[in-house]
């Protein structure tokens, strides 16, 4: 998840606006960024629980078998760090997904720093013009 969060934050970064052409551009489309990547990212350990939850022994629902959209709603509340969902998992399965929200938390405190750093940059350099 770092490695796929740092290359898209180093793509994000090119890809943006330059701060001179216009910082409100700039700040908006590095959060349109932002937001696209974690849903992305979200959408893949999504995929990834699914493959997991294949896995024999590995544990699984407690109650009926998720469909993607339950997937999905799952691995967005733990990736948030939220981690209040009516779907309860038994077995190791548990194991990962408290992983995936602490990998989640980690990746959104980057971002939010990296927002902050380009929102910085670029008001500090409207203000010096």
């Amino acid at each position: 998840m770092g490695l796929v969060h740092h290359y898209a934050l180093y793509s994000l970064g090119r890809a943006a606006p330059r701060p001179d052409s216009s910082s409100t551009l700039a700040i908006q489309s590095t959060f349109i960024g932002l937001l696209l990547l974690h849903v992305a990212e979200i959408l893949g350990l999504a995929a990834a629980n699914r493959w997991l939850l294949g896995w024999d022994g590995l544990g699984g629902p407690a109650s009926a078998p998720l469909s993607w959209a339950d997937l999905i709603y799952l691995t967005g509340v733990n990736f948030t760090t939220l981690g209040y969902t009516q779907i309860e998992l038994a077995g190791d399965i548990r194991i990962v997904t408290m992983l995936q929200s602490l990998g989640g938390f980690m990746i959104l405190t980057w971002s939010a720093t990296y927002l902050f750093t380009v929102c910085q940059r670029n008001w500090r350099r409207a203000e010096n013009e």
